[in-house]
């Protein structure tokens, strides 16, 4: 059976970015299951006295219910080198807890962490979406594997802007950042795009 999963950022007691969850949520269970009744997530996420102060990940595994909460401290990883690897075939337009493709493509490397390369368009890393800085603007692809909960707040909030971004591109920016529902635009370490091979 197949089972799904949201990560959600807890930040000093406050759920960031709840009403995308809730419908990417909604859209997976619809499109999975047919099923479109309402599940009340108060019920099942229950933030402690010692969660309150700092920064928390929410790992919600579901299928056609909320199998599990967890709530656990939050630490930024640190990236020094990227991968560009092409692979045709990778779907994940769903946040799957299946995540055996992204496993196999990153032992194939020695860097830290990879870039797919999907039918010659950049998509995303093995966790986050991306964005690009041209200097005066923050870019995202066109060509996303998952269409996350950050980028699409920050899309709506008119921060990124999307275009079609591929390997040739990469040479009209100065720098990159991986975005997730742990990190937005302000809190994602930037990176210089020759970082990337």
């Amino acid at each position: 059976m197949s089972r799904f999963i949201e990560t959600i950022c807890i930040e000093n007691g406050e759920i960031r970015n709840l009403e995308f969850h809730l419908e990417r949520f909604r859209r997976t269970r619809y499109k999975k299951w047919g099923l479109t009744d309402e599940i009340d997530w108060s019920e099942h996420i229950k933030i402690a006295e010692n969660q309150r102060v700092g920064k928390f990940k929410c790992r919600i595994l579901y299928a056609e219910n909320i199998e599990s909460v967890e709530i656990l401290p939050y630490a930024t990883r640190t990236i020094h080198s990227v991968k560009l690897l092409g692979n045709n075939e990778i779907e994940y337009r769903f946040k799957s807890e299946d995540r055996k493709i992204f496993e196999i493509l990153k032992d194939a490397v020695t860097e830290d962490e990879i870039i797919i390369v999907k039918n010659g368009q950049i998509t995303d890393t093995s966790y986050s979406n991306l964005v690009f800085f041209d200097g005066e603007n923050w870019i995202t692809p066109t060509s996303f594997l998952l269409n996350g909960t950050m980028r699409q707040s920050l899309l709506n909030s008119g921060k990124i802007t999307e275009e079609e971004v591929n390997p040739k591109d990469l040479n009209r920016f100065i720098s990159f950042k991986l975005i997730n529902a742990m990190l937005d635009l302000d809190e994602s370490p930037e990176l210089d795009i020759l970082m990337i091979s």
